[in-house]
C-alpha cells in the first residue's frame, strides 16, 4: 500500500536527544582538551630544557667564591651556636651568695669549679650563732645539693673562721 497522505515526521524521545546532545558535548570537550594539554606539555618541556640548560652551564668563579664564603660563615654560625648553648653561666654564683649570705658572715674567698658545679668558699662569722643560721639558710635553697662544713676554727678577735664546700645542682649555671 502507497500512502499518498504525508505523515508528520516521527519525533525521538527525549532520552534519546539528551545522550545526543550530551555525548557530542563530551567529545568537544575532550577534543579541546587534547589541544589545551598540547599546548601546556609543549610549554613545560621548553621550561624544563631552559631549566636544565641553566644546570648543565659550569659556575663561575664568583659563584664558587660566594658559595665557599657562605659556607665559611655557615660553620661560624654553627659553630658559635654549640658554644652559646653549652655555655655557663658562672656569674650566677654571685647572684646566689649575695641573695643568701648572712649580715654576720663574710666570705674572704671563693673557688668556682663550674663543671663539677662546685664552690669552695672561706669566711668568718661573728659566732656560731650566726654560721649556723649561713648554714640553714644554704640548706633550704633549692639550688645547693650538698652542704661540707670543715676547717673551723677561732680565729682573730674571736671569730669563726671556717671553710664551706657547696656542690650545686645541674641547672645552677644555665640561664
Amino acid at each position: 500500500m502507497i500512502e499518498i497522505i504525508p505523515k508528520p515526521p516521527r519525533k525521538l524521545p527525549a532520552w534519546q536527544n539528551i545522550l545526543f546532545y550530551s555525548s557530542l558535548a563530551v567529545f568537544l570537550m575532550i577534543f579541546s582538551s587534547y589541544f589545551i594539554l598540547d599546548h601546556f606539555i609543549n610549554n613545560f618541556s621548553k621550561e624544563l630544557e631552559q631549566l636544565e640548560e641553566t644546570l648543565a652551564r659550569e659556575k663561575t668563579k664568583e659563584e664558587i667564591s660566594l658559595e665557599q664564603e657562605i659556607f665559611s660563615y655557615q660553620k661560624k654560625i654553627n659553630a658559635f651556636s654549640i658554644l652559646i648553648k653549652n655555655h655557663l653561666f658562672t656569674s650566677n654564683a654571685f647572684t646566689f651568695l649575695e641573695e643568701t649570705c648572712h649580715p654576720k658572715v663574710q666570705f674572704s674567698q671563693l673557688s668556682l669549679n663550674s663543671p663539677d658545679r662546685t664552690v669552695l668558699l672561706s669566711g668568718e662569722a661573728e659566732d656560731f650563732t650566726a654560721l649556723g643560721q649561713q648554714l640553714a639558710i644554704l640548706q633550704d635553697e633549692s639550688g645547693v645539693e650538698n652542704l661540707n662544713l670543715s676547717n673551723i676554727s677561732i680565729g682573730k678577735q674571736g671569730k669563726i673562721d671556717f671553710t664551706l664546700k657547696l656542690s650545686l645542682n645541674s641547672q645552677f649555671f644555665q640561664k
